[in-house]
C-alpha cells in the first residue's frame, strides 16, 4: 500500500440544511450525553440522522459499540448515503483502528465526505487524510460538544467555523511556546499521540517524512509518553518537518507531578531535530480547536504561530 498522500480533496463546506450522519466507530456512547450535542448540531439548522447502533457495545468487549462489522456497516452506510455532506463522530475511546483493512480508500475517494471527530479517531484521520488524500477535520466529537461550557464555547464556535468556513482565511494559532527554534512547511498530520505511535508499523499510517505532526494525549504516565514520542523519534518513516505539541491531559506520572508535566513534556519534544513548539489548543481538555488534517501549514517555532494554508473544507 502507498503510504504517500494521494492529491487532496476538499469536501464541501456546510451549509443550513445539510444532512449529517452521527455513527460511533469506536466506543459506545450514553444516550444522555449524546443528545445534548445533537442538540447543538441542529442548533446549526442540520439534518442531523443518528444511527441506531451508535449505543451498541459487543458482548465481553464493552469498549467497542458493537462487533467490528457492525461499527464498519454503519460507517458505510452514513458515508454511503447520497445525502450526506459530514460524517461527525459520537465519541472516541477505541477501536477504529480495528476497521482500517475494511475500508476501501478508492472508494471513499470517489465518494469523499467530510470526517469530524478526534482522539481514537486519530485513526480514520491518518489513513483518510494521510493516505486517501481526502482532508478531514480533527475536532470535537459529538458527546464533547455537550461539555464545551467553560471556555464560552470557544471550541464549539470554531467547530462551527471549521465546518461552514464562516471565514476566507484559514485557522492559525499563536502564542506557542518555543521548544525548538525553525521554520517549517509541510502537510499537517497527527491527532492523538498512542494512536500515531500505534500506527507505525501498519500500511494504514501515512509517511511522517516532511509532515508537521500535531500530537496530544490523555491518561499516559510520563514514561510511557517517553515511549510514544521516542517511538515517533526513531521511526524510520518519520522525518518531522515540525512537532507540535498540544495538551497531555491527566498525564502527571509515576515519576513526574502534575506541575512538572509541561517542562517534561517539552524536554522529550526537544529531543526532536526539527522546529517544536508546545501548547497547542487541542486536547482532551479546554480548549480543543478543530483544525484541517491532511493540509499544509507553516510552523514558526521562533515565533509561536503556525497557520493552516487551506481550509479542510471548500467553501460552496
Amino acid at each position: 500500500m502507498n503510504r504517500g498522500a494521494s492529491p487532496l480533496i476538499h469536501p464541501p463546506a456546510l451549509r443550513a440544511g445539510d444532512r449529517v450522519h452521527v455513527v460511533s466507530p469506536a466506543g459506545p456512547v450514553v444516550p444522555e450525553i449524546l443528545e445534548r450535542g445533537i442538540q447543538r448540531l441542529r442548533n446549526w439548522e442540520l439534518e442531523v440522522v443518528v444511527d441506531d447502533r451508535v449505543y451498541e457495545r459487543r458482548p465481553r468487549f464493552d469498549y467497542l459499540a458493537g462487533d467490528d462489522d457492525t461499527r464498519f456497516t454503519a460507517l458505510m452506510d452514513a458515508w454511503s448515503d447520497p445525502k450526506c455532506r459530514a460524517i461527525i463522530c459520537s465519541r472516541g475511546g477505541y477501536g477504529a483502528m480495528r476497521l482500517l483493512p475494511r475500508l476501501d480508500i478508492d472508494k471513499l475517494r470517489s465518494n469523499p465526505r467530510l470526517l469530524v471527530g478526534f482522539s481514537d479517531i486519530t485513526a480514520l484521520h491518518l489513513y483518510l487524510a494521510g493516505i486517501g488524500g481526502i482532508a478531514t477535520i480533527h475536532g470535537p466529537v459529538v458527546k464533547s460538544l455537550a461539555r464545551h461550557d467553560d471556555e464560552a464555547h470557544r471550541s464549539v464556535h470554531n467547530l462551527h467555523s471549521a465546518l461552514f468556513a464562516t471565514t476566507e482565511t484559514p485557522p492559525s494559532w499563536s502564542d506557542l511556546r518555543t521548544i525548538r527554534g525553525g521554520r517549517a512547511t509541510g502537510r499537517v498530520l497527527g491527532g492523538n499521540l498512542s494512536l500515531v505511535a500505534a500506527l507505525l508499523a501498519t500500511p494504514y499510517a501515512p509517511s511522517l517524512n516532511g509532515a508537521i505532526l500535531v500530537v496530544e494525549d490523555v491518561g499516559e504516565d510520563d514514561y510511557r509518553l517517553d515511549r510514544l514520542l521516542t517511538a515517533i523519534r526513531l521511526a524510520d518513516d518519520a522525518d518531522l518537518a515540525g512537532l507540535v505539541l498540544g495538551d497531555f491531559t491527566d498525564c502527571d506520572g509515576v515519576y513526574v507531578g502534575c506541575d512538572e508535566m509541561d517542562d517534561f513534556i517539552a524536554r522529550l519534544g526537544a529531543e526532536f531535530d526539527c522546529p517544536v513548539v508546545a501548547g497547542a489548543p487541542v486536547g482532551h481538555s479546554e480548549p480543543n480547536i478543530a483544525f484541517p488534517v491532511g493540509v499544509d501549514a507553516e510552523l514558526d517555532a521562533d515565533a509561536g504561530t503556525l497557520v493552516f494554508q487551506r481550509h479542510a473544507v471548500t467553501a460552496t
